[in-house]
């Protein structure tokens, strides 16, 4: 499994650098380094959230890090490179509840990746029902979701800027997850942890999920609200400002260099 993992990864990390260099930008590249590099960390939150790896993996870190949470890390925000990559010209053309069939998207790739790595042997769950009927899998996909869109929306804001700024988002992509599955997570496994009730359990998930989907609903605004700002976001309102960035993509001119 680890030499998959090692061939999808070289791949991955290839794409982004072509992707990267056909588009003069740096931002794919370096969030799949640094979501890689965040992998390390995401032991802590499956802790938190009772997911077990396999014991038959290679580890890391004095046998504290699976390989797989370093290899895999990029898995965490490709959907949100592939959908800025595809969309990057467009996406302000799209409405809210576009945005929100767009999440939806993102929510079903990480539903299935989080089945498939239990059918596959990488990890399990110490509980699969976390409370009131909900799988474990289904939350941690809605918490991989919001993490995923709030990174897609930031893609929009440093697609044009200096090299020197989007050093800016490892920093963010740690404060991201920090946000999803320490803070917002934080009623579900406070609840599961200090109380062990299964009633308060309920109402932590409960929480937590309200929490997630008030956090989605100001990502959508903010990508329904996406403007045409010269210099700054990947939006294109109109087809002159397409044209002339198109042409400044082709080297027939200065802007946004």
């Amino acid at each position: 499994m680890e030499i998959v993992l090692i061939l999808a990864t070289i791949m991955a990390l290839a794409a982004c650098v072509v992707f990267g260099m056909a588009t003069r930008t740096n931002v794919f590249i370096l969030v799949a380094l640094t979501a890689m590099l965040g992998g390390a960390g995401s032991v802590l939150w499956h802790w938190l959230y009772g997911v077990v790896y396999a014991d038959a993996l290679i580890h890391l870190l004095g046998d504290q890090v699976p390989l797989v949470a370093l290899l895999g890390g990029w898995v965490m925000v490709f959907p949100s490179l592939l959908i800025f990559a595809t969309l990057r010209r467009r996406f302000g053309q799209i409405s809210y509840l576009q945005s929100w069939l767009i999440a939806l998207i993102v929510f079903i790739f990480f539903w299935m990746i989080e089945g498939i790595g239990v059918q596959v042997g990488l990890w399990s769950y110490d509980n699969e029902i976390s409370a009131i009927g909900v799988p474990i899998n289904m939350l941690l996909a809605l918490l991989h979701t919001l993490n995923a869109m709030i990174l897609l929306r930031m893609l929009f804001e440093y697609w044009r800027v200096e090299f020197v700024i989007t050093l800016q988002l490892p920093f963010i992509w740690l404060g991201l997850q920090l946000l999803t599955y320490g803070i917002i997570g934080s009623p579900y496994y406070a609840m599961s942890f200090l109380t062990g009730s299964s009633i308060m359990t309920a109402f932590g998930l409960l929480s937590t999920i309200m929490l997630i989907g008030w956090g989605l609903h100001i990502v959508m605004q903010g990508l329904s609200a996406l403007q045409s700002i010269q210099g700054g976001t990947a939006y294109i309102s109109n087809f002159e400002v397409l044209a002339e960035l198109d042409r400044a993509e082709r080297g027939d001119n200065d802007l946004y260099r």
